[in-house]
């Protein structure tokens, strides 16, 4: 069910960040950038589990766009830092954002206000609240091992 309501959900996405001219990988990665600074391809390929060929795909497409760009890492030389640009940040904001929440909205629409606030609070608890023994993807590894 959770991968029938995952699919659900990239549908809306999808359909919410066409007008666009963007796929919801592109909303992602805009999001992540906003979200926790100009990153390596890598990184964001890694942190979103998308992999590594798509996500040079994504990343010259934003590009094209106007909507990134990509600077040369001031740790490694060798590497470049995908930063939003104004242009990004702006779409983001003013369109994408609200984009994002009416899609949200159509998503959840089934729910009552209160079961939302549950449903986010179970969705938190099963990514977040992990023991060490759990082994958690992104979390801490199991003792021993």
């Amino acid at each position: 069910m959770l991968s029938k309501a995952n699919d659900l959900f990239n549908q809306i996405l999808e359909s919410a960040v066409e007008p666009f001219g963007l796929r919801s990988k592109d909303f992602i990665v805009l999001t992540a950038i906003d979200s926790m600074g100009p990153q390596s391809q890598q990184q964001l390929a890694r942190s979103h589990g998308i992999d590594r060929t798509t996500m040079v795909s994504v990343v010259d497409g934003l590009e094209r766009h106007g909507l990134v760009q990509r600077a040369r890492n001031p740790d490694d030389r060798r590497k470049y830092a995908i930063g939003l640009t104004s242009e990004g940040q702006a779409l983001l904001r003013h369109k994408l954002g609200p984009a994002m929440l009416n899609a949200l909205d159509t998503f959840l629409e089934p729910f009552t206000p209160e079961e939302r606030k549950l449903f986010n609070e179970f969705l938190w608890r099963l990514v977040h609240d992990r023991t060490p023994a759990t082994g958690s993807p992104g979390g801490p590894e199991p003792a021993g091992g």
